[in-house]
């Protein structure tokens, strides 16, 4: 949980002698996705962000995938939405008949499920790595399966879970008894520099590249009307998110963060 207390306002902040390791690290994932967008045609555009529009009337997180996708701006589309058109790209260049393909179906597809395990085999997170391997392949089978209970639920546990062991593995916080500080005070107003949540370790994963905070999973809980679900789901109390939707979204943010781990050196 947290705190009450906690300014989420206040900006964040490293202690001096370990600002020199401070970078923004490049993504080519994100770096190809953004050079498909821009060369996708007039019709495959509007094509892709129907299909989002279609999907929102079940989820709305498609709706602010397909705003990103749609509308031009200055500020930079979101990392999970270039993620989406990565394998998007990957889709084109796979199905025969795109037109008539169910997005929803991509996360069975070979070539999905290929790249996701691949990025977690490229992980560097500890001894754990193979049990997670083994939970996403789990999450595959629920899906194809349609036990999206399951799948939703143990989906947000690997996001914070993989977060936060890599964190840990780099040397960002440390385990003290039943409870990881903030190795680097990087988050300002923690008792102790106790992490006790998971926008805590965001904000720290945003220290090392500032795009992280672009990746809609990891935002506070009442960030937005989707966000929000987050906490109720994993603690019981919210049972209408079980969807083939939401685990879709989930499985992209899943993605998206273990790519920005993977460019993060030890």
């Amino acid at each position: 949980m947290i705190d009450d207390d906690f300014d989420f306002d206040q900006p964040v902040t490293r202690i001096p002698q370990h600002a020199n390791s401070t970078k923004q690290l490049g993504n080519q994932i994100l770096k190809q996705a953004e050079q498909y967008l821009t060369s996708m045609g007039s019709a495959s555009h509007a094509q892709f962000v129907s299909k989002l529009r279609q999907l929102a009337t079940q989820e709305p997180y498609f709706d602010l995938l397909a705003d990103q996708i749609e509308f031009e701006s200055d500020v930079p589309i979101a990392n999970d939405a270039l993620n989406l058109l990565y394998f998007w790209k990957m889709a084109s260049e796979k199905e025969t008949e795109l037109a008539d393909f169910a997005l929803l179906d991509l996360i069975e597809k070979d070539y999905f499920q290929n790249e996701l395990l691949t990025a977690v085999d490229a992980l560097q997170i500890g001894e754990n790595l193979a049990q997670h391997r083994q939970v996403i392949e789990q999450c595959l089978k629920m899906y194809q399966q349609e036990c999206y209970a399951g799948c939703v639920t143990v989906l947000y546990g690997q996001v914070e879970g993989i977060l936060t062991e890599a964190l840990a593995e780099r040397g960002y916080l440390k385990l003290n008894q039943t409870k990881y500080i903030d190795v680097y005070k990087i988050v300002p107003g923690l008792k102790g520099h106790e992490v006790k949540g998971l926008w805590h370790k965001v904000k720290v994963a945003t220290d090392i590249n500032p795009y992280f905070m672009e990746l809609q999973a990891l935002k506070m809980d009442n960030s937005s009307s989707v966000t929000a679900t987050r906490h109720n789901i994993v603690h019981g109390s919210d049972l209408g998110h079980f969807s083939r939707e939401r685990s879709f979204v989930l499985f992209i943010w899943l993605f998206a963060m273990i790519s920005f781990i993977t460019t993060v050196k030890k």
